[in-house]
């Protein structure tokens, strides 16, 4: 499975024709959005640009669709890519997972002020245990993982091994990471069992059955 989009198609508006609003607008409010105050050197804390999450999410709406379908951001942060979410689509519901309390903190007030707070939740937990209570819960899972270049080697799998525990058979999984290590992880996985592994605009995704897609 190789899905692939060029840069031309995200050009004009049109190609954000799936938005709930126009990709200006929501690049503005995205771009509000308080981000860390202290990023914490050890958990590879970094901000995904309003530019990047709309393009992604519209991507996945796209390939799976977002309407109605309950969501999970891990490593959420301060909330880009699950305010993305909330904001251009109709999702069921958002839950996004970290283990920073003062990051969570300002996600929440995040989503409070783009007034989406009513279908997101927060989970405050280690994204790599997760409750059992949310296991094959979610049929869309979206992260930009550490990369795992610090003192974390293999993080950003580990990351993706746990997307996969909480996605619900015939489920979707989008991850971000770095194209130097985009080839790694695909053959990685690809010998993962029930992971039907794929590669979108420079994302990796994986479908359960689980599918996972790697950015």
């Amino acid at each position: 499975m190789d899905l692939v989009y060029d840069e031309e198609d995200y050009s004009s508006d049109e190609a954000f024709d799936t938005l709930l609003m126009k990709p200006k607008r929501l690049e503005w409010m995205l771009s509000e959005l308080r981000g860390f105050e202290k990023p914490d050197i050890k958990l590879e804390q970094y901000e995904t640009s309003p530019e990047l999450a709309i393009a992604i999410v519209d991507c996945i709406d796209r390939l799976v669709g977002l309407d109605g379908q309950f969501v999970a951001d891990l490593g959420c942060g301060c909330g880009m890519l699950m305010s993305a979410v909330a904001l251009a689509h109709e999702p069921a519901a958002v839950l996004g997972f970290d283990i920073d309390k003062c990051a969570l903190s300002i996600c929440k007030e995040n989503l409070e002020d783009l007034e989406v707070d009513d279908r997101c939740d927060l989970v405050r937990t280690d994204v790599l245990s997760i409750p059992e209570s949310f296991r094959s819960s979610f049929d869309v899972v979206v992260m930009n993982p550490p990369f795992g270049t610090k003192s974390n080697a293999g993080m950003d799998l580990s990351f993706v091994k746990a997307g996969l525990a909480i996605l619900r058979p015939g489920g979707s999984l989008f991850s971000l990471h770095k194209s130097s290590t985009r080839d790694h992880i695909l053959k990685t996985a690809n010998k993962w069992e029930n992971a039907d592994v794929g590669k979108m605009c420079g994302t990796i995704a994986v479908e359960s059955s689980r599918h996972l897609q790697v950015s």
